[in-house]
């Protein structure tokens, strides 16, 4: 059976299935209408886009309008009426806000709820005043079968759709309403994201939400009572007498946002993607700072987890991995994931599945970094994703162990590891040239005369690596192809060839750091044991190029096509990405049995 189709430069209607032109907007409608009907339990039988509404002599189009259960798509019949804009379009706004909106709901004489998505999202209950109807707000649309929004339930709590889209959303709330900078609005979301998961994993009855009508000051005092229990838990993280700083209004847009949400059962991709879409524009960049995409930190994973058996992979203690400069934990949140699917295979559930992924976590996995903002991004990322955020150390892995802090040199020492995975700070602008930190490493005087005064931080990441494994750990470790290529440093092949046995090498697609447009591979390696240093027998690597990596050089995403230049469609139709780097670690995964290497 040949998988559906789609013209380039179209969307498949969610609702309909007709195709419409891709537009910013149109993204905006189709992601309404998933989140109505996967979010909110209305059947797409009673929801149509572009529903024609007379107003007197004039008829204007609604984005989108949900009718009373099984009636007739007739005016009478609206129960719901959604107003959809493009991010950048404020409900303030004289032609395309609210006051748009609420001409369509006067002329729909039985709605009852609208919506407005745009800059922000706001709900609105319609009420009956002096015999004109008007929208009074309210913190949700009730899903379908209610008549209010009752006070949820982690029975009641959906995926979400579009966190991403939602995240920015409410950062740009913050950002706008509150007077915060950026990075303070930051702030005050993440304490709201550490309440949300850990009243969702902890809480016995919820407490993260807010009734229409509620006086915002109990809300608050519900919300700061599950904080102090969140300071509690997360010390390493909080220093205990932090409070929510929101004001009122801010306070009841961003918990009505969230609190429909469950981010326990919410993909893991896609609370990566939301979480990324609030962290990059808090940092400069000035470290070499950039996101590695999650498919390559999932294939990177996956390709050093097939040389190691589950059985050690899942017991907590067996072993541990290590990420020298963690970031945002891509690589360790993978592991994580990883690691969950072990147990998922092996039948556990829910509370139990919970748990023995936490044990894991919090024994197995590990990550430095010198920005103390990644440190803790990386532990709220964590926290989020199964925990480990303990074990997540702000210091400088490039630095003697002994100007580390006491915490850092108890939790993580030379040769300890069976795993190090790592995507280092790239680049000459942050050459190393510490005198005290050079003289550490082998590499600065190997193949010369008189030791190297001045390194690039990839090249001395690769040593440094080599000295938290174990002999015989595997090392993962993303650098860019000047040091596979560049005639110039044949040496650093010649001490990498030494050190360790290369076991697979994964040119990366140019499009993979776009736009920064650095050419980078993934090499796969175990270190030697110092017998087998001066042991240089011919053996065979496994080597891939995938094309393509899911986006092109703008980022925009990229799609398969199939001969007629159509866009394939997965079986909820929804556009298959082109992207070659996932299929990479289970071509890897049957060399390594080939080979009898694991």
């Amino acid at each position: 059976m040949a998988e559906e189709t789609i013209p380039h430069g179209k969307l498949k209607c969610f609702i309909t299935g007709i195709l419409r032109q891709d537009t910013p907007e149109e993204r905006v409608r189709q992601d309404v209408c998933r989140s109505l009907v996967e979010e909110y339990a209305y059947k797409k039988e009673d929801i149509e886009p572009e529903f024609t509404i007379k107003m007197g002599r004039q008829k204007k189009r609604a984005d989108v309008v949900v009718f009373l259960e099984d009636k007739a798509h007739t005016q009478e019949n609206i129960y719901i009426i959604v107003e959809v804009k493009t991010e950048d379009v404020k409900p303030s706004d004289k032609q395309e806000g609210v006051n748009q909106l609420a001409s369509y709901v006067a002329a729909s004489p039985n709605s009852r709820f609208a919506l407005w998505a745009g800059n922000e999202r706001l709900a609105f209950r319609i009420v009956e005043e002096k015999g004109n109807r008007t929208l009074k707000q309210i913190t949700d649309i009730p899903k379908r079968g209610e008549a209010n929004i009752p006070r949820p339930t982690r029975g009641t709590l959906v995926a979400a759709v579009n966190l991403k889209r939602v995240f920015k959303r409410i950062h740009n709330y913050i950002y706008s309403n509150q007077g915060f900078q950026k990075d303070k609005a930051f702030e005050e979301l993440q304490k709201l994201i550490f309440i949300k998961v850990y009243d969702e994993q902890y809480s016995p009855v919820l407490q993260f939400y807010i009734l229409p009508e509620e006086d915002i000051q109990k809300v608050r005092d519900r919300l700061l009572s599950v904080f102090k229990k969140v300071q509690e838990r997360y010390r390493y993280i909080f220093r205990g007498n932090e409070t929510i700083e929101l004001n009122d209004t801010v306070l009841t847009y961003v918990t009505s946002e969230l609190q429909r949400f469950s981010f326990v059962d919410t993909q893991t991709d896609v609370k990566g993607e939301a979480y990324e879409e609030i962290v990059g524009p808090n940092l400069r960049g000035d470290r070499g700072e950039f996101f590695t995409p999650r498919n390559v930190c999932r294939m990177t994973m996956e390709m050093l987890f097939s040389l190691l058996p589950d059985d050690k992979l899942a017991s907590p203690g067996a072993l541990k991995i290590l990420d020298p400069a963690v970031g945002t934990g891509g690589f360790l949140i993978a592991g994580i994931i990883g690691i969950k699917e072990i147990f998922q295979h092996r039948g556990y559930k829910y509370d139990q599945l919970r748990d023995v992924v936490r044990d894991v976590a919090n024994h197995n996995f590990f990550g430095i970094d010198f920005n103390p903002f990644l440190v803790k991004v990386a532990q709220m990322n964590m926290v989020m994703h199964g925990d480990g955020s303990a074990n997540i150390i702000h210091a400088h892995s490039l630095q003697k162990r002994s100007n580390w802090s006491t915490e850092a040199r108890t939790k993580i020492d030379f040769g300890q590891f069976d795993i190090v995975v790592t995507n280092p700070p790239f680049g000459t602008k942050t050459p190393i040239d510490d005198p005290e930190i050079l003289e550490q490493f082998q590499m600065t005087s190997f193949g010369v005369t008189s030791p190297r005064s001045s390194l690039p931080p990839e090249q001395i990441f690769i040593e440094r690596c080599l000295d938290y494994l174990k002999p015989t750990g595997f090392l993962g470790i993303l650098l860019p192809d000047s040091i596979l290529s560049n005639p110039g440093l044949v040496w650093i092949r010649e001490w990498i060839l030494r050190k360790t046995y290369i076991l697979a090498s994964v040119n990366l697609p140019v499009e993979t750091f776009a736009p920064q447009g650095t050419q980078t591979s993934v090499l796969i390696c175990q270190k030697r044991t110092p017998d087998q240093e001066n042991t240089m027998a011919d053996y065979d690597i496994f080597m891939a190029i995938p094309e393509k990596v899911g986006w092109d050089k703008r980022k925009a995403p990229i799609f398969k096509m199939d001969r007629e230049g159509k866009i394939e469609l997965d079986g909820q139709g929804q556009p298959v990405v082109n992207d070659h780097v996932s299929m990479v670690s289970s071509v890897f995964r049957d060399w390594v049995k080939r080979k009898g290497i694991r």
